[in-house]
């Protein structure tokens, strides 16, 4: 008897995590997800380049120093959005992104044929799954999870944070 119970709860809880991810095929990701336009690929691709990153978000783009991050790191910043590189080879040679966190209103982030803001309306999610847990939308790489785009709610219903972690 605790076996089936066991059993039942632990397919339930597999089934209620997985329900609270709004999957992307590939090309969902690396050409679907766009911040102000610009595919999460060619931000890839860019591998923290600070002159690439300027044609693509401005001249007011920055590079901070790393002064946190455990391996060599780059982060590059406006008062628009934040991005986060990583060489894990420890050479200056090989950055991957890490993160990407949207700082106010002006960055238009596109998703699954959604266009949102922070500042917009839950209702903008429409038949989307959400994770009432969180209090967010999750987007996330349906082959390997290791990459994860989140819209946090506040409590007035609007999106509050956008956040993409890269694992």
């Amino acid at each position: 008897m605790k076996n089936i119970i066991l059993t039942t709860l632990v397919l339930l809880f597999s089934i209620s995590c997985k329900a609270q991810l709004n999957n992307l095929n590939e090309k969902e990701l690396f050409d679907g997800i766009k911040f102000n336009n610009i595919s999460l690929g060619s931000i890839m691709e860019s591998s923290g380049n600070l002159a690439q990153m300027r044609s693509y978000f401005g001249n007011t783009i920055q590079e901070r120093a790393n002064d946190t991050a455990p391996y060599l790191a780059k982060f590059l910043l406006n008062n628009n959005i934040s991005f986060g590189f990583e060489d894990e080879t420890d050479t200056g040679n090989n950055y991957d992104l890490t993160f990407v966190r949207v700082i106010n209103s002006s960055v238009n982030v596109n998703v699954k044929g959604l266009s949102i803001k922070i500042g917009d309306s839950k209702s903008k999610f429409d038949n989307f799954l959400y994770n009432e847990i969180d209090r967010s939308y999750n987007f996330t790489d349906a082959d390997t999870g290791s990459i994860g785009l989140s819209f946090k709610i506040d409590n007035s219903n609007n999106v509050s944070a956008i956040k993409l972690i890269c694992y």
